[in-house]
């Protein structure tokens, strides 16, 4: 048995460059990596079978990531009689709100199963097969906060150093399919790099898009920007605010809706 403990990000800007052939979209964006968890336990078990629960009843017993994960490992070693496993996924992370949890749970699932099974794949090998899984795993698979290119896959190693954030979850589930059909190429900066990403952190070419479809988002945005700095994660539904201490963020955490969910957390470099 094994537990892991899997990481949320925050993408610090997004911007969304262009449409690409196979319909998926070139981006740059910084993933930050978080201390905001979701817990993941890994048991062998009897018979030729992938068993999964959860503690949300938001995720379906038969068709998610996680099953989706152990499933293409296992079909990859092609071993499939030796190898079965429990998943048990407390989940913490909201769902549908930008904030990488599934794609870090598979990531989880990839890195554990790869131990547990002793498949003996390399990263780059288990980073391959999380990009059939989504655009966001391989970050999570290499471990590290990273500036990515691409489609979010061409990953680069950096560190910004420590920094706090206020996320504040809406109660809205995105789908980022969604969010990538609807969305126009019309207004993206040429280009964002490692040398100038300092300039953009916060921008986020799915906000326009965000504000005009939910009122929630476009309210809480007005409300971080009055009292420091707001911007949305990913394709939204969560919205952060940056602090360089954790007492700035506590404080105007306290000054929102009470509604809303809200996390301190801090920046993570590797995990």
């Amino acid at each position: 048995m094994i537990t892991l403990k899997s990481p949320a990000k925050i993408n610090l800007f997004l911007n969304i460059i262009n449409k690409r052939k196979d319909n998926y979209h070139d981006i740059e964006t910084y993933f930050q990596l978080i201390n905001l968890y979701d817990e993941i336990t890994l048991r062998l078990i009897p018979g030729n079978k992938i068993k999964f629960t959860s503690n949300s009843n938001k995720l379906s017993n038969s068709d998610n990531l996680c099953i989706d994960a152990a499933e293409i490992l296992r079909n990859y070693i092609r071993k499939e009689k030796s190898l079965n496993v429990s998943i048990d996924l407390q989940k913490n992370i909201p769902i549908g709100g930008g904030l990488g949890g599934g794609s870090s749970n598979a990531a989880s699932i990839l890195l554990g199963l790869n131990n547990l099974w002793k498949c003996n794949l390399s990263i780059n090998e288990l980073s391959d097969l999380g990009k059939t899984l989504g655009s966001d795993v391989p970050v999570f698979i290499n471990g590290h906060s990273a500036f990515g290119k691409d489609t979010g896959t061409s990953l680069i190693k950096h560190d910004l150093g420590k920094k706090y954030f206020l996320i504040v979850y809406p109660g809205i589930e995105v789908s980022s399919k969604v969010m990538y059909q609807n969305f126009k190429i019309n207004d993206y900066i040429n280009h964002i790099n490692l040398d100038n990403m300092h300039e953009y952190i916060g921008f986020n070419s799915f906000e326009d898009l965000l504000c005009s479809r939910y009122h929630e988002i476009s309210d809480l945005l007005d409300i971080l920007r009055k009292y420091n700095n707001g911007s949305v994660s990913g394709s939204g539904s969560c919205l952060f605010s940056i602090f360089d201490d954790e007492e700035s963020a506590i404080k105007i955490s306290g000054c929102l809706p009470k509604k809303y969910q809200t996390y301190v957390v801090h920046s993570l470099n590797t995990i």
